[in-house]
């Protein structure tokens, strides 16, 4: 038991030491450009450590995960830190994440007959590809992905280890712990390094991805173990911030893929003025509230029952997000109309100057 408790964080602490050092000398960094939120350019790419170490940890303790989840997190992980270091076609990374996403939704067990089970399937690989994009998207700040990824890992940690079947009362764990706690030490370990003020590593689409795919698998497992739908609510922050987003920029009909700063969580930033940490801590610590509500609530419920509490607090979140939204719209209105004002003001004030100076 003790072992993979070392284990875990020893590896990942010994592979970013490692990337930190290939990627300062191949020069793997992410430079700022107009719409970035960052200053400095800063090594990128470094969640290539998350599938590299998951793998290690899984493989050394024999966690039994199937192995076509593990084919499928090696394909995205690949074509993703490419792209972080050679941009790759949007084209050519949707078919891979349609892949891995038909490699991962395979492995999760559906009741029913094969024609129950197809259109099942479909809407697990249409619904992961917006979980992938929704992780890629909402990285955009120090320690947003990683501590909301924390958040999210370790109530997966703690239903894990708690839920029990009501009709035998006996332990119901969905997923093998050590793999829960392996990927969970990485995020650890990374935010000593990315959750501050001025970041030493980024995750990269490749952290992004693969967190994503990861988290999807693990979600997938523990509704198909329970079936209880309320437990996607359990990454519903970043969900209603990326796809709120998304809708907003296909409304104005703009290329959602181009880097923008129209994320609720970057308006905050830079409209708003609020540091890095403290957007991602209130992200994360709202997540952390959601979380603990779905938690406490009985999990065998009715299928209604769970459709009503997803819509009250998807509601919940959406007000929020339209609400704080066009209260920073306002204010970024207001702050463009004051120094046009003030412009106005100046060709008077240095008229009148100049009258006066004449009269002397």
């Amino acid at each position: 038991m003790l072992s993979y408790y070392v284990l875990a964080p020893f590896i990942s602490i010994l592979l970013f030491v490692l990337y930190y050092i290939i990627g300062k000398k191949g020069n793997i960094t992410d430079s700022p450009v107009g719409r970035s939120s960052h200053k400095n350019s800063t090594i990128t790419g470094a969640g290539i450590v998350f599938t590299v170490s998951f793998l290690a940890v899984n493989i050394l303790c024999n966690t039994g995960l199937p192995l076509s989840f593990f084919l499928g997190l090696i394909l995205l992980a690949t074509i993703s830190f490419i792209d972080d270091i050679k941009f790759v076609k949007h084209s050519v990374r949707f078919v891979f994440q349609i892949l891995g996403l038909i490699l991962l939704v395979t492995q999760i067990s559906i009741k029913g007959d094969f024609s129950d089970q197809i259109p099942v399937l479909i809407a697990g690989v249409l619904f992961g590809i917006g979980v992938l994009n929704g992780f890629n998207f909402i990285d955009g700040i120090n320690g947003m992905l990683g501590l909301n990824t924390l958040v999210i890992l370790v109530s997966l940690i703690y239903l894990n280890e708690n839920l029990v079947n009501p009709s035998t009362l006996e332990a119901m764990p969905f997923t093998s712990s050590i793999a829960l706690y392996s990927i969970t030490a990485s995020v650890i370990v990374f935010l000593f390094l990315n959750y501050r003020t001025k970041a030493v590593l980024f995750m990269g689409d490749v952290g992004s991805i693969s967190l994503g795919f990861i988290v999807l698998f693990f979600i997938y497992q523990l509704i198909s173990k329970t079936g209880n739908l309320s437990y996607l609510l359990l990454f519903s922050v970043i969900g209603i911030d990326s796809g709120l987003t998304v809708i907003y920029k296909l409304i104005q009909k703009e290329n959602i893929f181009i880097p923008h700063r129209d994320f609720l969580f970057k308006k905050l930033v830079h409209i708003g003025r609020y540091g890095h940490v403290r957007i991602s801590s209130i992200y994360a610590l709202t997540q952390l509230a959601i979380n603990a509500l779905v938690i406490l609530l009985p999990f065998n419920k009715t299928l209604s029952a769970q459709v009503s509490v997803i819509f009250i607090l998807v509601f919940i979140q959406c007000f929020l997000y339209i609400n704080t939204r066009n209260k920073l719209t306002k204010q970024r209105i207001w702050s463009i109309r004051k120094p046009i004002s003030d412009k106005k003001k100046l060709p008077k004030k240095d008229n009148f100057t100049t009258q006066m100076k004449d009269n002397q």
